[in-house]
């Protein structure tokens, strides 16, 4: 009512209001010795005695009538201010039993405990979700994990994981795992196992707590169950080493994308027998015939880093591969084992030189110098130094790793070389460093840093470390 009046009129009378105080401005300044007969009748309103409107037409005081309608309105917005207040009272003692599409929190509870139809069931189970996220204080998750246990119907159930999947990780680990986790025990569905699955995947903790029912479900026979199983597993990391045997049956599966679950979980859960695992792993290498799953291997065998021979010997044999992804995989796997992998340097040193892509080269490079090692690569440095010359090698990127190589060894195993009283080792150091100073041309400028930063560090020697000063005792 007070908004419907017209803006000019409530101006004027809040104004008027404002001139009521006159008697007392006027007193005050009476009391400073001004009054109203020793104003300038020129002067404006900011220093006349009693201030006036800036309108000249408001009304020095209210009339009656004004008077009363304005009580009125103030007494009409107390009122509206004690409605509002008695309504939000209500809804706040009607928290416990909301209102969701016409139909209130407690029929809806009634329809999934009692409805015959299995479709108004669902329906209500994806009501009572939406009533939870309007009013957490309701009780409606609590409605939906007991539907999930006892529900005739998958597709119901199937729907209380889904609504479950919604809940943030708060409302996961209090409402919301532990219902999942002992359901997917005992359930029976494929469809409803899924569903679930899905649910606990989306927090990693939750899949580290079922790791006991994840296991159990990787013998269903759907093998999109299976796939998710083995995920759910590799979600839950460490914690589910003890899935080690029961995902390594599954590298057998006739089924591939299961294969590939299998091969992804197996090298993220840290398994107990880390050694047994990989070489099973590695076994796949010489059987499989899908190259994605050759890679998922080599993956996985580079997280193990085991290093025992028979998983070096399929690494070797992988360099030979008709994929390039393989090949790259190997020699990237086989780099990380370090001098563990010392038996596929020729092989490796094979790669280097006669492999048709580039990167392949690069990789093979540096995983023969990871398997020898500084006195193993200054051993073959006479099979390295022709590889400098941008004619029997045309791709920088594969001198420059070269280059790199060589520079790893430093003074200390190439550099005092120079000095040495052996004139064979003395002449085949000499004979390095000239193949190093003659790349300081080369035609690419990161080939000619590379070579700079290498003479450099051959060439200069340490200095020695100096040992701390003693403490002095006080």
């Amino acid at each position: 009512m007070l908004m419907a009046r017209p803006v000019q009129q409530l101006r004027q009378m809040r104004l008027a209001l404002f001139r009521s105080r006159g008697p007392r401005d006027a007193r005050a300044t009476a009391n400073r010795g001004v009054t109203s007969a020793t104003v300038a009748p020129g002067r404006n309103c900011l220093t006349r005695a009693r201030r006036a409107s800036y309108h000249p037409d408001c009304p020095d005081r209210l009339s009656e009538g004004d008077t009363v309608m304005f009580a009125a309105r103030i007494v009409g917005v107390c009122v509206l201010v004690a409605f509002v207040a008695l309504t939000n009272g209500a809804a706040r003692a009607d928290d416990k039993d909301p209102v969701y599409e016409g139909k209130k929190f407690s029929q809806w509870v009634s329809t999934v405990q009692n409805d015959k139809s299995a479709r108004q069931r669902a329906l209500a189970v994806d009501a009572l979700s939406k009533i939870w996220l309007l009013e957490p204080r309701t009780d409606a998750i609590s409605h939906i994990t007991a539907t999930l246990r006892t529900d005739p119907s998958a597709a119901v159930r199937a729907q209380c994981a889904i609504v479950l999947a919604g809940l943030r990780e708060n409302d996961m680990e209090r409402h919301g795992a532990k219902p999942l986790i002992e359901v997917l025990r005992t359930e029976k569905e494929s469809r409803v196992r899924k569903e679930i699955i899905a649910a606990m995947s989306k927090y990693p903790a939750v899949c580290a707590a079922g790791v006991e029912s994840l296991i159990a479900v990787l013998k269903d026979a759907e093998p999109g169950v299976r796939v998710q199983a083995a995920e759910a597993l590799a979600l839950a990391g460490a914690k589910a080493n003890s899935a080690a045997g029961p995902l390594a049956e599954l590298l057998k599966d006739g089924e591939k994308p299961v294969r590939v679950a299998a091969v992804y979980a197996l090298g993220r859960i840290a398994p107990e027998a880390g050694t047994t695992i990989a070489e099973a792993l590695a076994a796949m290498l010489a059987t499989e015939k899908e190259a994605d799953i050759k890679r998922e291997v080599l993956a996985s065998l580079g997280l193990l880093g085991e290093k025992s021979g028979p998983v070096v010997t399929a690494l070797t044999a992988a360099l030979a591969d008709k994929d390039d992804d393989v090949r790259r995989g190997a020699a990237r796997t086989l780099g990380t084992l370090g001098t563990a992998a010392a038996g596929a340097t020729d092989e490796l040193f094979k790669v280097l030189t006669t492999d048709p892509t580039k990167d392949i080269r690069v990789d093979a490079v540096r995983a023969f110098g990871s398997a020898l090692g500084p006195n193993g690569v200054k051993a073959r440095l006479a099979d390295l130094r022709p590889l400098l010359d941008p004619k029997k090698q045309p791709d920088y990127e594969v001198r420059l790793a070269l280059i790199e190589e060589v520079a790893a060894l430093g003074y200390e195993h190439l550099g005092a070389d120079l000095l040495s009283t052996d004139k064979a080792v003395k002449a085949a150091a000499e004979e390095t460093l000239r193949a190093l100073r003659l790349r300081l041309a080369d035609p690419q400028v990161k080939v000619r840093e590379a070579a700079g930063i290498a003479v450099r560090k051959i060439e200069k020697k340490p200095e020695p470390k100096k040992e701390p000063a003693p403490k002095k005792e006080p």
